[in-house]
């Protein structure tokens, strides 16, 4: 049966959707590649293929509206259209791989309707680099793997903890120092400070590679009302009642 387009109620939600690397030798395994990777993704092209209407797209680990974290400074690279960014793509690629065969880059995605999209996606993308894109069974054997949560609450340690060594295959060291100083300080900002810093770390060691935010809807009949979308994409029931016109 197909669900009414305007029953269909998006949460602006907060979290994580992207690619994890798990390569730990050959081409994949370098920060720099898996950067290369990242600037060349057009991500406005994948939210349009979803399809979300205010759908964000996501180049850094963490988000705007975190506590005590101020305004993100996007890459560089993302102001520059990707269109106009082609031609220095290319010879990034060119390179990092030199005359070697590129990698084929094996991603494990979920099977549906919009993991199909995403795959569609990035072997556009990847294969306008020269890289070919396979979609593996299980995640055992990819080099990224897709991560689709959302966040419990608005603080960045969530976000940055779900990175720290022991919790996937490939850290950054000197993080979990920082971490565990940020988690005994007293002092928001001096936490906020060490917060930042690590996000940084990680985003130049391209641990995650942001896509957008995470898809989350209900689907809610003309007749309720008092619902109301956020950032958690969680809903009770309580309060919920039939709109006015649809008692009357």
């Amino acid at each position: 049966m197909t669900k009414p387009r305007n029953a269909l109620r998006f949460d602006p939600a907060s979290g994580l959707f992207g690619l994890v690397p798990r390569a730990t030798s050959g081409p994949l395994s370098d920060p720099e590649v898996r950067k290369l990777l990242s600037q060349a993704i057009d991500r406005d092209a994948l939210i349009a293929a979803l399809g979300v209407p205010n759908l964000q797209g996501r180049v850094t680990l963490l988000e705007p509206g975190l506590d005590g974290i101020g305004d993100i400074a996007a890459p560089a690279w993302s102001t520059i259209k990707l269109a106009d960014r082609r031609e220095q793509l290319g010879a990034a690629a060119k390179r990092e791989f030199g005359n070697l065969s590129r990698p084929t880059v094996r991603v494990s995605i979920p099977v549906g309707p919009g993991g199909d999209i995403l795959f569609q996606r990035l072997q556009r993308d990847w294969g306008a680099i020269g890289l070919e894109v396979q979609r593996t069974p299980t995640p055992a054997s990819a080099d990224f793997v897709l991560i689709d949560l959302v966040a419990p609450s608005p603080s960045p340690a969530w976000f940055l903890r779900y990175f720290r060594c022991g919790a996937v295959r490939i850290c950054a060291d000197g993080t979990e120092e920082l971490l565990d100083a940020a988690r005994l300080s007293l002092v928001p900002a001096q936490r906020s400070a060490l917060f930042a810093q690590v996000a940084g770390i990680m985003d130049d060691k391209a641990l995650f590679i942001p896509l957008t935010a995470p898809v989350r809807w209900s689907l809610v009949g003309t007749r309720i009302g008092n619902f109301t979308g956020n950032r958690y994409a969680r809903h009770s029931l309580m309060g919920l009642e039939a709109a006015p016109s649809a008692r009357e």
